[in-house]
């Protein structure tokens, strides 16, 4: 009888660690629900509720690029950036303001070492100055769209009224660029012209 317990319990303890390795090996633990293209869209084309659906799927280093289950009152009033195909999952620099389509203008930023932009990142454009022995970094432009990492620069979005005013900072300032992950804060930059101001800032971060 005492055998007969001890063989029955090993089997629970069996069957309990086969559970719990099919769970951890079942990839849809990590699935998450983001919002796809339900069919073919033009650039310019309006979403709404019958443009989009939602699918589930993993995504390697997380969904924040993304639009997931929940977004879709935010989703619904915006419009393809480009076209979109039925099915494409629709990351956040696929899509614009409804307000901004005529207005977009893309213009290249030539910026040296761009850190890592992910897709639907907004960068700070930051404007280095003054001389060897006394330089000094101005905010020359916050939250700004990237369309593209490219060769030596950046692809920005921004409205045609300032179109002129990053085509002349792009050919007569020194820009670096801080990139800003989605869904992080406002900038919050400021000018910094010694090592003093430097320290400071950072000293009370």
């Amino acid at each position: 009888m005492k055998r007969w317990l001890i063989a029955a319990a090993a089997l629970l303890v069996g069957g309990g660690v086969s559970a719990t390795l099919l769970v951890a090996a079942d990839p849809s633990r990590n699935a998450v629900d983001v919002y796809a293209a339900a069919h073919d869209l033009p650039a310019g084309a309006a979403l709404s509720t019958d443009s989009i659906q939602l699918r589930s799927v993993s995504v390697a280093g997380g969904a924040a690029f993304l639009f997931t289950r929940g977004d879709e009152s935010h989703l619904a009033g915006m419009r393809a950036a480009h076209d979109l195909a039925a099915g494409q999952l629709i990351q956040r620099n696929d899509v614009m303001a409804s307000t901004s389509f005529a207005d977009r203008r893309l213009v290249f930023i030539p910026v040296s070492a761009v850190p890592p932009a992910p897709d639907g990142a907004k960068v700070d454009l930051l404007s280095i100055g003054g001389s060897a022995d006394h330089p000094t970094v101005v905010p020359f432009a916050q939250g700004v769209d990237v369309q593209a990492v490219v060769s030596g620069g950046l692809i920005v979005a921004v409205p045609a009224k300032e179109a002129a005013a990053f085509v002349f900072a792009a050919a007569g300032l020194h820009l670096a660029a801080v990139v800003a992950e989605p869904g992080t804060a406002d900038a919050t930059e400021v000018p910094i012209s010694s090592i003093e101001d430097a320290m400071a800032v950072v000293a009370g971060r």
